[in-house]
């Protein structure tokens, strides 16, 4: 939290609405009215909130100050309040303060409050607000509704600047709810209106959702060539903010393809802008996506130092839906370590502050989370359940995506149960959704699932045969680390096949891949399956150096696979020693 004195003196403000606090009482005003105005000027003078208070009551004079002035409908003053630009490190007006904060009841209060009270001009600029709001609360279809009419005002007052806006709200709403074919179509309009009209932000801002668009679908040349555009005109034009997200979007898309260095250098980039022009949230940002990285590559106490960062500047400057996603990230972290009950509470903490903002979004990914780790656990009773309730909140609120993931885990669920048929039914949904919204990343994750249901009943052709489209997507669209685990993958199908030569093939160029992206677990499952190559020919001796190298990263990751590493070398210790033994008779 801020220190108390985030807000501009009572003297400016007072100015600002045009109130003399000495002429208040001798004004020729109803009772009703002076009592008002009154409590304007005590809520703005004499309300002193404690240095330990949060920050929502270091504002609630603000909150009472609008709420006063709508009694008195002086709604151009209550505007003016809004407007107001805090003290924080990023100076922004107080209605962009509190959605930062995450305070988005309130907003709806004060938004609604004015809609319909002040100029065309006022009414755009609410009905943006309360289209972003509910973009921030996860509600993607009642955000279209509030940019459809903005865009209706904006289209009735001939205002070209605001049209364009709402049109790039309404894409980047639709590309949040996986309809990037229309997303994209609605964000090369806004781009193109705002070129005409010259505005150079709104063209950066058009640019980068075209980036994420493109990112989404798995065109990660076009993702990166839109949000590189976007930073040239980021960086020409000074805007900051900008240039911060656009590096924050090459990074994560460098980090889709496996390109973790140039990940690692947009990040950084982004996280200096930040500290440089005092941006917390961005900072925050920048921290957790850096941990994103570090997980990509398996250095788990790399990331967690990051998410905790991030964790914290998000708790310092009340950014609640910053801090669910950290706490939603640190969750991942301790799910992929084997630690479940820790995963649990983390992602268990991260579901209530979904819940108390209202982000349906969050709160669904945070029930598919619990969901994976419960099916970890051996609870499938409990996982579907979960994966149940996240597939219904992505359906009430039309994320195709969020719906997608849902089949995805379900599929994972059952395939965990050894109920394959089930198993297999939702995989080939995931596939359709996938095929139906042009997301070629997670078609390529869909045909790699069925692979592994394949694998699992033993019926090895088929499962290489889907590992095999898998390989050809990931490579198609440059997956590089997509690209490793399936080549992991059909290792492990030759290994099953008797074709060791081929598996030793297979396996050797994932973990090239592994090695050159330095995602430490996948190079220690492909260690680990090169040492049961050698095992099944008999070379215990290069069985043994690839199982103790697979033995040292599992070590040293604290990962469940260690103990299956540790079987595996007991077991090629006791076959050379009674290998020896028998050579030795």
């Amino acid at each position: 939290m801020f220190s108390v004195d985030i807000l501009p003196s009572s003297e400016l403000v007072l100015t600002e609405l045009g109130i003399n606090p000495d002429a208040s009482g001798s004004m020729q005003v109803s009772h009703f009215q002076k009592v008002q105005c009154r409590a304007v000027i005590n809520w703005l003078t004499k309300y002193k909130p404690s240095s330990d208070a949060s920050n929502l009551e270091k504002v609630r004079g603000y909150l009472e100050t609008c709420h006063h002035l709508s009694e008195l409908e002086n709604w151009k003053a209550a505007g003016k309040i809004l407007s107001i630009r805090l003290n924080t490190p990023t100076r922004d007006e107080f209605h962009n303060q509190l959605n930062t904060w995450g305070y988005y009841r309130e907003l709806l209060d004060l938004f609604t409050q004015l809609l319909g009270k002040l100029n065309s001009t006022w009414e755009m600029v609410l009905l943006n607000g309360l289209g972003n709001l509910h973009n921030s609360l996860g509600d993607y279809n009642t955000a279209i509704q509030y940019q459809r009419q903005h865009l209706a005002v904006a289209k009735a007052s001939s205002d070209r600047q605001s049209e364009g806006l709402a049109l790039g709200n309404i894409g980047l709403n639709l590309y949040f709810l996986g309809d990037c074919h229309q997303s994209i179509q609605y964000s090369e309009q806004s781009l193109a209106i705002v070129r005409e009209v010259g505005d150079r932000r709104a063209e950066s801002a058009a640019l980068g959702n075209l980036g994420l668009a493109y990112d989404a679908l798995g065109d990660y040349s076009k993702a990166l060539d839109y949000q590189q555009q976007r930073l040239a005109i980021a960086q020409q034009i000074d805007d900051y903010r900008g240039q911060r997200e656009a590096w924050g979007n090459l990074g994560l898309t460098y980090n889709s393809l496996g390109d973790y260095t140039r990940a690692i250098e947009c990040h950084q980039q982004s996280l200096e802008i930040s500290r440089n022009i005092s941006d917390q949230f961005g900072e925050g940002q920048a921290l957790g996506n850096l941990g994103l990285v570090y997980v990509s590559q398996g250095n788990y106490i790399g990331a967690i130092e990051y998410h905790q960062q991030s964790l914290q500047i998000a708790r310092t400057i009340g950014d609640r839906r910053g801090e669910s996603a950290s706490l939603a990230n640190l969750g991942n972290i301790a799910y992929y370590l084997g630690q479940y009950r820790e995963a649990l509470d983390f992602h268990q903490r991260s579901l209530v502050i979904s819940q108390d903002i209202q982000d349906r979004r969050g709160e669904a990914n945070s029930l598919g989370s619990l969901g994976s780790i419960y099916d970890a656990s051996g609870d499938y009773e409990k996982a579907i359940a979960y994966h149940q309730q996240q597939m219904a909140i992505a359906k009430l609120i039309g994320d195709r995506d969020g719906e997608a993931s849902g089949l995805g885990a379900l599929g994972n669920a059952f395939l965990s149960m050894s109920d394959y048929e089930q198993a297999i039914g939702y995989f080939q949904q995931y596939l359709q959704m996938t095929e139906a919204i042009g997301d070629r990343s997670g078609k390529g994750v869909a045909l790699g699932s069925l692979g592994n249901v394949y694998f699992s009943l033993e019926e090895y052709q088929p499962a290489s045969e889907y590992y095999q489209q898998r390989l050809e997507i990931a490579r198609d669209i440059g997956d590089r680390r997509g690209e490793g685990n399936v080549l992991c993958n059909l290792g492990a199908v030759a290994i099953r096949l008797e074709q060791y030569s081929q598996a030793i093939e297979y396996l050797q160029s994932a973990l090239e891949i592994a090695i050159s992206l330095k995602t430490r677990y996948i190079q220690a499952v492909t260690l680990q399956n090169l040492a049961a190559v050698h095992r099944r020919l008999s070379r215990y001796q290069e069985a043994l150096e690839y199982c103790d190298r697979a033995l040292e990263i599992a070590t040293e990751l604290e990962i469940p696979l260690l103990q299956e590493c540790k079987e595996l070398k007991e077991m090629l210790l006791n076959e050379q020693l009674e290998r020896k033994s028998s050579e030795d008779g």
